[in-house]
């Protein structure tokens, strides 16, 4: 029996942020997702960086740094309001100015308003996103079956008790992986809610059973195992990806499969 239960690093469970619109907070919680070992996926919206300089926008890439930048369209629109070609403009335009801040495909999202729909989601598609969160807190664990309807566990407002959730089932065998927290970092107005921003990752930094990664990583990494070839016996396993993906056989097994290889264990 072969499932994809782990993660890069034989990790078994996984934490990942994402915070909206680019606000100039970002800097300071960019420093505290550094100084913790967190990773986030930042989704902005261009049009606050339209007039940037080039120097500006060096400043914007060495602020992200090691982290995701993910596009929000240009204006924070709702997708559900406009035409298909408008929607497009708005995340193609976001996309190539985005892309020249990140300097790699910005190929990733969320949703304005958390407003989507099935149409949204084929323009979403069709302009290059692979995946798009969504602002419907689900307070559970679960990977996405639909990565461009991407919904996160809670807001960093409600996280106290999901963290603590999920700090206790770190070594339950059945638990669900995902730990997803989103929000804006023009939310923390007062020291007191940056100390509480501060106590949520503390809880959850340094497991040993955690991956901490970006939305891209992760969407790459679910895909990477989804793309696996395997025999019949299990025995033979096929990888045509550019990803490592780890496996678990028979409950107790865990395999590195190498990225591009094909392989007999």
């Amino acid at each position: 029996m072969i499932e994809y239960s782990i993660y890069p690093g034989e990790k078994t469970r996984i934490v990942t942020f994402s915070y909206d619109d680019g606000d100039v907070n970002d800097k300071k919680l960019v420093e505290l997702f550094d100084l913790y070992g967190m990773k986030g996926t930042f989704c902005l919206n261009s049009r606050r960086f339209l007039e940037f300089d080039d120097e500006q926008k060096m400043m914007l890439t060495e602020r992200y740094a090691g982290h995701e930048i993910a596009s929000h369209t240009v204006h924070h629109g709702w997708p559900i309001h406009m035409q298909p070609q408008t929607l497009v403009t708005e995340i193609v335009e976001d996309r190539k100015l985005l892309e020249k801040i990140a300097r790699y495909p910005v190929i990733g999202a969320s949703y304005p308003f958390g407003s989507y729909n099935d149409k949204v989601e084929e323009v979403m598609r069709n302009c290059g996103i692979v995946y798009s969160r969504t602002t419907k807190s689900t307070h559970g664990f679960d990977l996405p079956l639909d990565f461009l309807a991407w919904h996160p566990t809670c807001h960093h407002r409600d996280a106290q008790q999901d963290c603590e959730r999920f700090v206790k089932q770190l070594d339950y065998k059945f638990g669900q992986p995902l730990l997803y927290i989103w929000g804006h970092s023009f939310e923390f107005t007062t020291e007191e809610e940056w100390g509480k921003m501060e106590s949520v990752l503390d809880m959850i930094s340094g497991l040993n059973q955690v991956w901490y990664a970006t939305n891209l990583e992760i969407y790459n990494y679910i895909w990477a195992q989804r793309q696996l070839k395997i025999s019949m016996d299990e025995h033979i396993f096929c990888n045509p990806t550019s990803e490592d993906v780890w496996v678990v056989r028979n409950e107790v097994e865990h395999l590195l499969i190498p990225a591009g290889k094909t392989i007999e264990i």
